[in-house]
């Protein structure tokens, strides 16, 4: 085992990846890499129909998703539930020659796969296509398609209004993980970050991990070990598989599946700004399973988890 230092900006990713080709600071792409860096967000929302208060960033080396959820401007009413979403934003960003719809294409017996939609006025001088649903497929830079869904007022113009102000600005994600005993060789594969307003706070980050990284990888490919830390309680999610133990002193639970060889093991009271966080280890391989060790060893990894510098507080976690 060794100890990692998992800031995102820091690590080193197991494909070349990287961000878009820009011609001009925030402008549209001149070209799409085949790989993206999982530790980075790649772009951002400049339109929005109203206040956020849920955001959720997701990497894989092929596919960046941001999903936003949010109330109309203006104040609220008396009996306006505060957690109700009133709009929603989801953008599917896929690299170079990547299906955008491989998680909703659907198949028809004599038309094969179908196409995304009807083609619509071109979004900022590139290729657009439209479907009834309103969901709005964008060929951002060529051979790399957006797939932009919405919900709320007009969807079908709030989608065009939220890819006409889309702006390509590579930052590191907040990843607010650190000191983590991983597997050598454990390579950063994807990441995901949610912040909400809700009441309670229901904020978590994680960072995904992979071993044995596969060259000349093209397609989905999950990972073996993902590690995090969030703010639920440390009773969410118990079932009658769970068993209550404690790692040097904190109160944690493992769920151990044996026949795929995952599990889930988290433990309570977080050392730093964030005591009522819970730290997550997730084994989601067998050869993950194998690499740590077993159950000692995953719940050892999870205690191991620390926050990053200046990112003690949920709401720093999230993606912009």
């Amino acid at each position: 085992m060794t100890t990692v230092v998992a800031v995102a900006a820091g690590l080193t990713v197991w494909v070349a990846g990287r961000g878009p080709e820009t011609a001009t600071q925030g402008g549209p792409p001149r070209s799409a890499p085949t790989r993206f860096d999982p530790g980075q967000q790649l772009f951002r929302l400049s339109f929005l129909p109203g206040p956020v208060h849920r955001v959720r960033y997701q990497t894989e080396p092929d596919m960046h998703i941001m999903d936003m959820a949010g109330r109309p401007d203006g104040p609220r009413q008396s009996d306006e539930i505060s957690t109700g979403s009133t709009w929603r934003v989801e953008v599917l960003m896929a690299a170079r020659d990547v299906d955008v719809h491989r998680y909703d294409r659907e198949y028809d017996q004599e038309a094969g796969w179908r196409v995304p939609g009807e083609s619509v006025a071109p979004v900022r001088g590139r290729p657009a296509f439209q479907n009834e649903g309103g969901v709005l497929s964008w060929e951002y830079a060529p051979n790399a398609w957006m797939r932009i869904s919405a919900s709320g007022d007009d969807p079908h113009e709030m989608t065009r209004q939220v890819a006409e102000g889309i702006r390509w600005e590579t930052t590191p994600l907040a990843l607010p993980v650190q000191a983590m005993e991983l597997p050598d060789g454990a390579v950063l594969g994807g990441a995901d970050l949610q912040w909400a307003d809700d009441e309670p706070l229901t904020s978590y980050a994680h960072a995904q991990y992979m071993l044995q990284p596969i060259k000349g990888y093209r397609g989905f490919l999950r990972p073996d070990i993902q590690v995090g830390i969030s703010t639920e309680s440390l009773a969410s999610g118990r079932h009658n598989g769970t068993d209550d133990v404690t790692v040097s002193g904190r109160a944690a639970t493992a769920v151990d599946w044996v026949r795929t060889g995952e599990g889930v093991y988290r433990v309570e009271q977080l050392p730093g700004g964030c005591a009522e966080c819970v730290a997550e280890t997730r084994i989601m391989s067998r050869r993950g399973n194998e690499a740590l060790g077993g159950r000692d060893m995953a719940l050892r990894l999870a205690a191991s988890i620390r926050l990053a510098d200046g990112v003690e507080d949920p709401a720093d976690w999230r993606a912009r």
